[in-house]
């Protein structure tokens, strides 16, 4: 199954999330104090952790039929696949720094907000150059 990685990861995430919320809510340790709004994190933090344990159980549950395997391997579907993802990524690098300035320029975001998007995006972009790098190396 494809998807086991991708699951156990998600559902991890939406646990870790979930854990946080739940911290944030009793105000375990004082780490209430650490943000703003308790309440807007607490219900950020589980809705975030909602949606991952959810997406997390719905790929764990998915069981690959064998026409689906036939249809992952097929050469052209993987092709579609790759360029989709490279479009997808594409659009991704171009529109994170412009968003993030249209934010700050109109004070919906603070400097540190506009750092940590453009902090994401440099990583993610790391990734995607060392991805290349080891892609080329095995085949």
């Amino acid at each position: 199954m494809k998807n086991k990685g991708t699951a156990i990861v998600t559902l991890s995430a939406g646990v870790v999330i979930a854990l946080v919320a739940l911290a944030l809510a009793l105000d375990l340790g004082g780490i209430a104090s650490l943000v703003p709004t308790a309440g807007k994190a607490v219900w950020g933090f589980a809705g975030c952790a909602v949606a991952l344990i959810v997406c997390g159980v719905a790929a764990f549950a998915h069981r690959t039929t064998p026409q689906e395997l036939v249809e992952q391997s097929d050469e052209r579907n993987q092709a579609i696949g790759n360029m989709a993802a490279r479009r997808a990524f594409t659009l991704f690098s171009v529109l994170v720094p412009i968003v993030a300035l249209v934010l700050f320029v109109l004070d919906q975001a603070s400097l540190v907000a506009v750092l940590a998007l453009v902090g994401i995006e440099v990583v993610t972009f790391v990734v995607y150059l060392a991805a290349i790098a080891r892609l080329q190396k095995t085949m």
